[in-house]
């Protein structure tokens, strides 16, 4: 929690500067009460001469030049506060009773919850909820007035208990309006007026004062969007390689009245058809995008792929003012592109990223800053780490886990996808999505699906599932709507778009860049002992056969072999460096971090996470048979232990895709998954857990903390914000 300042009412502002050594926030305040009374001159005297509270002046002493300072603030009222607290939640049936979310499909439940044990409510108070349109910081400062979107705030009353006994249903979701315009949905800011007064003040809670909004109310980026849609079935774009220069071109027939708008470039793979991607172009510009799929020449390579995208992006700004008889023209945002890459053509767009980010005039009617959203579906690597680099990009992967084509098969590391995701240095997630082929997701007519009978999804499926995620890349990195982030990572059993079925299997990473300032405990890049974590602390473990290696299978097939530990890992190439641990275990086992003091304070940040999958064709996966649970245990510098379920929001980490081939037993590549715990549950129910002092994460596994057997290998062990 952290408390922000509204209004003051006595005195100016500038004599309200919080010294070193206050309390409170403002000068004299030093017991924190925002009121400068005779109980902080008391404090300032019993600390005369030293270092400690009441220096007012903040020169490190207390004497009597703090004396005079306080004096001229006597009798002051210091800035009111209000708490800044998570609210908006979904109900879970255990420990921690509460998961706390931002996004909601329209006409889902919208639920709120307040924790007694963090938050200081007395049983029996009665206070009223405010659901809001969401502002800014800027914009609550100067109007903290509190209007019901639902047109009448909702009396709460608190209730004796923990979190669970303080769950308050806000709407139905019907009540609440999804419609955001172009956006996809519509933010709201949620406020408890604890004293009922109808404005944000002392004491009242809020979720949502800072510049992101509490609720993000979606509708489903999978359905239609708000504007018929155009399509010029072919256009020719001028100094394209000769051969390859016609192009698709959608947009929205309203595009007249909706400003400048992004541009999407989408570039087929080798056999495919530029023609083949209407189901996308379509749904995209319902959004509001201008769409264009070009002739691809994939078939000399990647280079010349990552050419035809390179020149279809500069022909369609240039030539806007004729093509479509000029219904575009003055229409395209030169700064704000999306690639969309399908098997070399996925790794065509990263290579033409590559190559303006090594030669900026590669690029001509734009920079390399404009390719703000890079979308790779099942991409081939024909060109290594030196070349198929999307380096900083916001990058997104797509992957059928029944992929005949870029399969993943351990013999050929051309057709592996996951490499170009582990080189991006930017925000990246990728999805697997099990029983799609490769060419589920164009209209071409080949089916390739390889996999266990039965679990084949379909094409019409997996466009289901192409078309929500990729939407929902480009409006978070496009257009900032970052309400939609929580697709990248949310587990599918608590967020999923309406029209994938239910029993569609999607395994989802999300990382973050370093940019982001994550506290990072192990990565496993530095310190190859397996005894000292990537941030310098000692590690510990009970956990059996632990192997810290690149992430690599080496011996060509994925048959399980001792001395192959990290069987199933097709992320590194040759040339590739990233590094990952794997460990197994058969009764109740952990594996420990220190916490070094520099890094101890997580205050600041919302989530501890983890990247983990199991095992493939390891003895214990096929035992186990199934999801795999674990538990996050963190200790503060006092001892205090607090510990959270991974698979608390109702999700565990999936069996591998029963497919078979390239050796016996079935099970294929490693499919990690993104595990992120709040670090607010830590603290739930009273645990006492001190945030600023964290001096140790442990991962245990076995008897009440999560599968009895198994065996996973993980990555990226750190701490996040939102």
């Amino acid at each position: 929690m952290r408390s922000i300042t509204f209004g003051w009412t006595l005195m100016a502002a500038a004599s309200f500067a919080t010294a070193s050594g206050a309390r409170g926030e403002c000068i004299g305040d030093f017991n924190g009460d925002l009121m400068v009374t005779a109980e902080d001159l008391g404090i300032l005297l019993a600390n005369w001469a030293t270092s400690g509270d009441g220096d007012a002046n903040g020169d490190g002493y207390v004497d009597g030049e703090d004396l005079t300072l306080f004096f001229s603030n006597w009798a002051a009222v210091c800035p009111g506060s209000a708490t800044e607290i998570r609210l908006a939640c979904q109900p879970l049936v255990a420990a921690p009773y509460a998961s706390f979310v931002r996004t909601f499909l329209a006409g889902a439940a919208v639920t709120i919850a307040v924790d007694p044990t963090l938050t200081a409510v007395t049983a029996g108070q009665v206070a009223d909820l405010f659901v809001v349109d969401a502002r800014t910081a800027v914009q609550w400062e100067s109007n903290p007035a509190l209007v019901d979107v639902r047109g009448v705030s909702q009396a709460i009353t608190y209730a004796a208990g923990t979190v669970e006994q303080n769950r308050f249903t806000v709407a139905d979701g019907s009540t609440l309006s999804a419609n955001g315009g172009l956006a996809v949905g519509r933010g709201y800011d949620l406020v408890i007026d604890q004293d009922r007064d109808g404005t944000l003040s002392v004491g009242d809670l809020v979720d949502g004062s800072d510049d992101r909004c509490a609720l993000w109310i979606t509708r489903d980026p999978g359905s239609v969007g708000s504007y018929p849609v155009t399509t010029l079935s072919s256009y020719t774009a001028s100094g394209a390689t000769t051969g390859f220069t016609l192009a698709r071109l959608w947009y929205p027939t309203a595009i007249a009245t909706l400003g400048q708008r992004p541009l999407v470039v989408i570039s087929h793979g080798n056999g495919h058809n530029y023609a083949w991607y209407d189901y996308l172009g379509t749904h995209l510009a319902s959004w509001g995008y201008i769409v264009i799929s070009h002739q691809n020449n994939t078939v000399p390579g990647i280079e010349t792929s990552s050419t035809t995208t390179l020149q279809h992006t500069a022909a369609i700004i240039a030539q806007q003012a004729t093509v479509a008889g000029g219904a575009i023209n003055g229409k395209i945002d030169t700064s704000r592109i999306g690639w969309i890459g399908h098997s070399r053509g996925g790794e065509g767009i990263v290579r033409a990223y590559d190559r303006i980010f090594d030669t900026p005039s590669t690029a001509v009617g734009y920079t390399l800053s404009s390719i703000q959203f890079l979308c790779a579906i099942a991409p081939t690597d024909f060109l290594g780490v030196g070349s198929a680099n999307p380096h900083a990009a916001n990058f997104m992967l797509l992957w059928g886990a029944a992929d005949g084509d870029v399969s993943g098969i351990p013999t050929n590391s051309v057709a592996w996808s996951f490499d170009l995701a582990e080189r991006s240095t930017g925000v990246r997630n990728t999805m697997i999505v099990h029983g799609a082929d490769h060419n589920d997701f164009n209209s071409g007519t080949l089916n390739d699906f390889v996999g266990p009978a039965g679990t084949e999804i379909g094409a019409i499926e997996a466009k289901d599932v192409a078309k929500p995620f990729i939407l929902a890349g480009l409006k978070y990195h496009l257009e900032s709507e970052l309400g939609l982030g929580e697709f990248f990572w949310r587990p599918s059993a608590s967020l999923r778009p309406a029209d994938i079925a239910p029993t569609t299997i999607l395994v989802k990473e999300f990382v973050v860049p370093a940019t982001s300032n994550p506290i990072v405990i192990d990565n496993f890049q530095t310190q190859s002992s397996t005894t000292l974590s990537s941030s310098g602390g000692a590690v510990s473990a009970t956990v059996a056969n632990i192997s810290e290696a690149l992430a690599r299978d080496t011996d060509g097939t994925f048959t399980w072999s001792t001395g192959n530990p990290h069987n199933g890992s097709v992320r590194d190439t040759a040339s590739d460096t990233q590094r990952m641990i794997a460990w197994d275990w058969t009764s109740p086992q952990s594996m420990e971090w220190a916490v070094l003091p520099t890094l101890s304070d997580v205050s600041e940040h919302a989530y501890i996470e983890v990247r983990v999958g199991q095992g493939s064709r390891h003895p214990n996966s096929v035992t186990l048979n199934g999801g795999a649970t674990f538990s996050v245990v963190l200790r503060d510098g006092a001892g205090i232990e607090a510990r959270v379920s991974s698979n608390g929001s109702g999700e565990a980490v999936n069996r591998p895709y029963q497919r078979t081939g390239s050796g016996t037993g079935a099970g294929w590549q490693t499919e990690l998954r993104t595990i992120r715990l709040r670090l607010r549950d830590f603290q739930a129910l009273g645990s006492g857990l001190n945030l600023q002092t964290i001096a140790a994460v442990r991962l245990e596994v076995g008897g009440t903390s999560g599968s009895s057997i198994g065996r996973f290998i993980l990555d990226d062990l750190q701490f996040t914000k939102e």
